[in-house]
């Protein structure tokens, strides 16, 4: 038995992932094991589909085991996103290597950028560069082109590669033994608008279901039937859908209050809190606050967390629990591997298809996590034209596949 991990989003779920878990396969991984966003993704967006749904695609399409990542992180910065993809990845105790997409597909190139990252991340560094207006992920790439070179450096311009170096630094910092695999970007480069050998990004696949286009040849046929469902009865979620539940958000806090949001500063909290106040739309309201040192996508996580109710403080803790949302035969022989090595693994948590039994442990930050997990997902079921009920994290059936 070799386990390898996945952090990933599937949103949606395409044949792009196919080919990653086909590569990971071909490097020896028996079982694999998808750590992956809910109802709320990193860019800071509600995904198109619901998170029971993804989950069941991915195992019908080679993933063994669907856990979720918790949204306090699937809507945080990506340091912090993929530092609790890999610790629930170590908590697991079996998991023997993580598999990650790159731009570059070269996983001596990342690990450099991830040491170079490490060492120009410290804040006499980074302060002076943020003071001059740069964003912190803009700062720290130009303290890296100062001391380590144009070449590395080079690996931050690409999400992938920058995502693939915070997976290397949380491994270091959690000193986990895994091995470690990239598997180069093939096709389409992510946000891209074209399409290549029959993989195209994310981002176009999405805005072709929204124009209603065939899918089809870009994605496992699960992708496409559910697609076509979920248009069918108005349950594809959008950001934009939530423009008046986000302005009443806005119009009903005040800086302090904003302040206390994951990744917000006072001088941020104000900022949105005047831009709130005179903006009139979603859309001028990100006019306003999105500027060269405060990206859209950040922007939009904050409106997302204050939306939610998650707390900068929530970040402070690591994963108390990992639900799990899909499994095979083979992912239930990952859960028994994990629970025989959990009483000698100092990251264990528990894990459990059921959210109910998970807040019956009855400890704070499992409630606490339990507790935003519930009203994120009531919350996001507003987010479509067809409003869904409350309480689907308690009453979604969990796809189990024999």
């Amino acid at each position: 038995m070799k386990t390898y991990g996945i952090i990933c989003e599937y949103n949606p779920f395409h044949n792009g992932h196919i080919y990653q878990i086909e590569e990971t396969r071909k490097q020896g991984a028996t079982h694999i094991v998808a750590i992956m966003s809910g109802n709320y993704v990193q860019r800071g967006d509600v995904a198109m589909m619901d998170k029971f749904a993804r989950a069941k695609t991915a195992v019908s399409n080679g993933v063994d085991l669907v856990i979720e990542l918790p949204v306090v992180y699937s809507l945080a910065s990506a340091n912090f996103f993929a530092r609790a993809g890999v610790m629930m990845l170590g908590a697991l105790g079996c998991v023997d290597g993580i598999s990650f997409g790159s731009e570059c597909g070269d996983i001596e190139l990342l690990k450099n950028a991830a040491m170079a990252s490490i060492n120009a991340s410290k804040p006499e560094k980074i302060k002076p560069l943020v003071e001059q207006g740069m964003s912190f992920p803009q700062a720290v790439q130009q303290a890296i082109a100062l001391e380590y070179g144009p070449i590395i450096a080079s690996v931050f311009d690409s999400p992938n590669n920058t995502l693939a170096v915070e997976y290397l630094k949380a491994i270091k910092l959690l000193n986990l033994e895994f091995e470690t695999y990239t598997v180069k970007r093939k096709g389409a480069e992510h946000d891209s608008p074209d399409s290549s050998e029959g993989i195209a990004s994310a981002s176009l696949i999405r805005s072709m279901i929204e124009d209603g286009e065939d899918i089809s040849p870009y994605v496992p046929k699960e992708t496409a039937e559910l697609a076509k469902e979920y248009e069918e009865k108005e349950l594809l979620a959008y950001f934009d859908n939530l423009e008046r539940e986000l302005l009443y958000v806005l119009r009903s806090m005040i800086p302090p209050a904003i302040a206390e949001c994951p990744d917000v500063d006072p001088g941020l909290a104000n900022f949105i809190f005047r831009a709130g106040i005179d903006a009139k739309s979603l859309d001028e309201f990100l006019d306003i606050v999105g500027t060269k040192r405060y990206t859209l996508a950040k922007i939009r996580r904050v409106l997302l967390n204050l939306y939610i109710g998650t707390k900068a403080s929530d970040l402070m803790i690591m994963p108390p629990y990992g639900r799990i949302l899909a499994f095979n035969e083979k992912g239930s022989e990952i859960l028994k591997a994990a629970k025989e090595k959990a009483e000698d693994n100092k990251l264990a948590i528990p894990f459990d298809t059921s959210l109910k039994d998970i807040i019956e442990l009855k400890r704070p930050p499992i409630s606490r996590f339990a507790d935003i997990s519930n009203r994120a997902t009531n919350l996001y079921g507003l987010a479509s034209r067809t409003i869904r009920p409350c309480a689907e994290d308690f009453t979604a059936k969990i796809e189990i596949q024999k």
